[in-house]
């Protein structure tokens, strides 16, 4: 008897549906766990990122004799003037602000290299104006030679790597750059805390005293930075004690390459300084307002450029009649909250959350209040 000829038998089309199926879901299920792990290894490195930041400072603070200036405008006086927030060539100042505390610092987190580029200018900007501020840049200052070869320089460990905009360079055409052509800025995600209200009203380190109406609910609360513009506080003023202090906290970079926010060289708001709170149209962090031209979200230069309630609702709100940086929040992309380094070194967590009051307290380095949970 003829024996049939054996077929192997492959799969049906139903079966291959099926299995790519299961796969699909095993994908699905595998996926959000990666990128949970990815996000967290990015979370770790910002947080070490901010430790070794604050390690810096405090031994800039051994070397020195105090905390560097958050931003250097000789000519400002103190506790006042639109010098101190003025970016742009173009407005009335002339905005030929000096070097930050992130220049400051290079040296103390293995970039010498880069500080020596242009070590001589550096140097020698403070000595640009001697004499009684008088809030407008003496004839003959120079703001712009000690930016070359520096500023459009990315710096890894100013970079937080949750931030996806790292890499858009900032460009403005009235705000010359680091290069002899105009260049531009890079970006970064880490600000000096100068307290939390307007730059200016703590300039030369004034302490400014919050009314009710502009912060409810406070017994006079007083903001005190320990870096401000033209001024770095000693550890000994630092009186509410280190842990109790905020010393630097995180930015997110401009969605656009206009938007000034994240720019590690430029001691502005927004830029490299965190400076909100005291109300509550900018009252906590990665909060959602703004986008309107009534008070909202950070307040920036050239705010009607770039602010609008699209990003507002991606808690990178501002308001659109801003003229000056005058205030910014802490912000990441980090779920929940912003990590903040302490005076005393240590990195926390910050909630959304927070307390509004709570926040500003820990804005302050002398209010001489009690600090609550955060």
């Amino acid at each position: 008897m003829a024996r049939r000829p054996y077929r192997s038998r492959g799969f049906t089309l139903i079966e291959l549906l099926v299995v790519i199926a299961i796969i699909a879901v095993l994908v699905s299920l595998l996926l959000p766990a990666v990128q949970q792990a990815r996000e967290a290894a990015r979370r770790s490195q910002c947080k070490n990122n901010l430790k070794q930041i604050g390690l810096a400072l405090m031994n800039y603070e051994s070397a020195v004799g105090r905390f560097p200036p958050a931003s250097n405008v000789p000519w400002g006086r103190k506790g006042g003037d639109d010098c101190h927030m003025e970016y742009s060539t173009a407005g009335p100042t002339g905005g030929l602000f000096g070097p930050n505390w992130a220049i400051a610092i290079l040296p103390y987190i293995d970039q010498q290299n880069l500080y020596n580029v242009n070590s001589a200018n550096l140097q020698t900007y403070p000595g640009v104006f001697v004499g009684v501020p008088t809030g407008s840049p003496p004839a003959g200052a120079n703001g712009l030679t000690w930016r070359l070869g520096i500023v459009d320089q990315i710096v890894p460990g100013y970079v937080c790597p949750s931030e996806p905009n790292s890499q858009v360079i900032f460009m403005n055409p009235n705000v010359p750059g680091g290069t002899a052509s105009g260049g531009g800025w890079a970006r970064g995600n880490y600000g000096a805390v100068a307290g939390y209200e307007d730059y200016d009203h703590v300039a030369g380190g004034a302490s400014y005293k919050t009314s009710a109406k502009g912060l409810p609910n406070t017994a006079g609360l007083i903001s005190s930075a320990i870096m401000c513009s033209n001024y770095g506080a000693k550890i000994a003023d630092v009186t509410d004690g280190v842990s109790n202090c905020f010393l630097v906290g995180e930015l997110r970079v401009g969605l656009s390459a206009i938007d000034p926010r994240g720019i590690w060289a430029m001691g502005m708001p927004g830029a490299s300084i965190c400076n909100a709170g005291r109300a509550n149209y900018n009252p906590t962090p990665n909060n959602l307002l703004g986008g309107v031209s009534a008070d909202g979200g950070d307040e920036l230069e050239d705010g009607a450029n770039y602010c609008n309630p699209a990003n507002a609702a991606l808690a990178m709100g501002c308001t659109t009649s801003g003229t000056l940086m005058t205030s910014a929040m802490m912000r990441s992309l980090h779920i929940g909250g912003v990590h903040a380094c302490f005076a005393d070194g240590s990195v926390h967590f910050i909630s959304n959350n927070i307390n509004q009051v709570t926040y500003c307290q820990l804005s302050s380095k002398a209010d001489g209040q009690p600090v609550g949970d955060y």
